[in-house]
């Protein structure tokens, strides 16, 4: 037996009434199946992505972060390489030989090929010796450089003596061209590994 909440009368559990006061006796809701029932619909959701994801979750901001971050660095990569994106405003090509005294000589023939004056030049030469093999020692000038000015549409050339005479020809690349506007194609401060992939090649004919 159980007891009416509204009048306190002795009543049979499965009473629908009290038949003291008429006061109905539904059991409390989380005693009814339908209950139940509803809560596995709404929590096993929930707890299935809580398993799923290791049973952490984070804020979404902290997902934002590291995404704000790879964005933050990706166009500084891309302005890297933009530098060295389109024309670079040259014409080049250059001729190994030998100077009058006997040591490798590098001759270059430039064209202005753009509608602005150019004040400054950058080359990187690899040099490599008779066997085809990379000179690296330290006596090698692998950056040469010319503040010859080149009117738009103008050509020049220019000599360039390598002190290291096992030098027999060499690989060539443009990395800055510095124009009278103070623009710049490719980066004066780039590294070998930059230059060699993003450089402008020049062919170069000839030994020395």
């Amino acid at each position: 037996m159980i007891h009416c909440k509204v009048c306190g009368a002795e009543i049979a559990p499965s009473a629908k009434t009290c038949p003291s006061c008429g006061a109905s006796n539904k059991p409390p809701v989380y005693k009814r199946i339908w209950f139940w029932l509803l809560m596995i619909f709404v929590l096993l959701p929930i707890l299935t992505g809580i398993l799923s994801s290791g049973g952490t979750t984070s804020p979404q901001g902290s997902g934002n972060s590291s995404g704000t971050a790879e964005n933050s660095s990706n166009p500084t990569a891309s302005a890297k390489q933009s530098e060295f994106d389109g024309d670079c405003g040259v014409s080049a090509s250059a001729q190994m030989g030998a100077s009058i005294i006997g040591y490798p000589e590098l001759t270059i023939s430039i064209t202005n090929t753009s509608e602005k004056d150019i004040s400054a030049i950058q080359f990187y030469a690899v040099p490599y010796d008779v066997y085809g093999d990379e000179i690296t020692s330290w006596k090698n000038q692998n950056n040469l450089y010319t503040d010859t000015a080149i009117g738009a549409g103008k050509s020049t050339s220019i000599s360039y003596q390598f002190i290291e005479d096992r030098v027999k020809t060499v690989k060539l690349y443009i990395y800055s061209v510095y124009f009278s506007d103070g623009t710049e194609w490719g980066n004066k401060d780039a590294a070998k590994s930059t230059i060699l992939d993003h450089g402008a090649l020049v062919e170069v004919s000839g030994e020395s």
